[in-house]
């Protein structure tokens, strides 16, 4: 596991091309995992897919975390995205660094959909914006505005890796990563805002307990309220270690994992979670 640290932002680019989003693609020999941490807050949404955009310059081939709301305002969203179509026109910029750089973003905003509101996790990844997960566990004023998501998780291919989607406090419930890591999810991605540590702390959990790579995408700064964010971002590795963001700093922090890495992983996970090797015997010896 090699350490990169893009400073943010970064002045170079190159571009590459992907598969098609969403498919189990060619297996790579690495891939790139990590966040971005910023304050949505104090921006317009064009303004922070700007942000963004210039942020990556110079990544390619990488999964990049956001926060929750990664647009704007946790507190005070300033509107409800109406779908698929909106989305696309809103994050252009983004959509166009997926398909010529090969980043594959993951983050949360406020979309409807059939009639309600959801709390929404999006791909943003060859080009395309796809939904991958509604948030369950809702918090706060999030009761008055969001329906809670129907599924705990699901697993989908991002950035040609099986991953499951918990945005913010989904992750305190142990049951869906531990379900996905048994399916054979390898990482955890989640869009948080919060302004405690205790977070932090499930996610290291989540990580060495299901032997996965956790990420937890914060945002930091304040809230015209006077709400203030924990930052801290991380990404948690299943053998202890992690790369964190400081408190108060916007910061992009991506690590390359190599493959085989992830099937030392994957092999220590079916002895943590007790998941028996198809066709293998059942019952005790006579």
């Amino acid at each position: 596991m090699s350490n990169i640290t893009y400073p943010c932002p970064n002045p170079s680019e190159t571009t590459r091309r992907r598969g098609e989003p969403g498919e189990a693609g060619p297996v790579r020999d690495e891939v790139q995992v990590g966040f971005l941490q910023f304050a949505p807050q104090v921006r317009s949404e064009k303004e922070n897919v700007e942000f963004i955009r210039s942020a990556v310059r110079g990544v390619t081939e990488a999964l990049v975390v956001l926060p929750e709301f990664f647009l704007g305002s946790y507190r005070a969203h300033s509107r409800v995205f109406s779908g698929q179509g909106e989305l696309a026109r809103q994050l252009g910029p983004l959509l166009a660094a997926s398909a010529e750089q090969g980043i594959s973003f993951v983050g949360s905003l406020p979309v409807r959909s059939a009639g309600n509101s959801f709390n929404r996790a999006v791909v943003i990844e060859s080009g395309r914006v796809f939904p991958v997960h509604d948030k369950t566990r809702l918090f706060g004023a999030e009761l008055d505005v969001f329906s809670r998501g129907r599924a705990s998780h699901r697993i989908v291919d991002i950035a040609g890796l099986p991953s499951t989607v918990q945005i913010c406090l989904d992750i305190v419930d142990p049951e869906p990563a531990r379900s996905a890591a048994a399916a054979g999810a390898d990482l955890v991605l989640s869009p948080s805002t919060v302004s405690v540590e205790f977070l932090r702390i499930i996610h290291q959990a989540r990580a060495l307990e299901n032997q996965v790579v956790s990420v937890f995408c914060n945002r930091h700064g304040a809230e015209e309220d006077g709400t203030i964010y924990l930052g801290r971002s991380a990404v948690f590795f299943p053998d202890g270690t992690e790369v964190s963001a400081p408190s108060d700093e916007d910061a992009l922090e991506i690590r390359t994992v190599r493959a085989e890495q992830f099937d030392r992983w994957k092999a220590v996970r079916r002895n943590v979670l007790g998941i028996r090797p198809a066709g293998s015997a059942t019952g005790h010896p006579a």
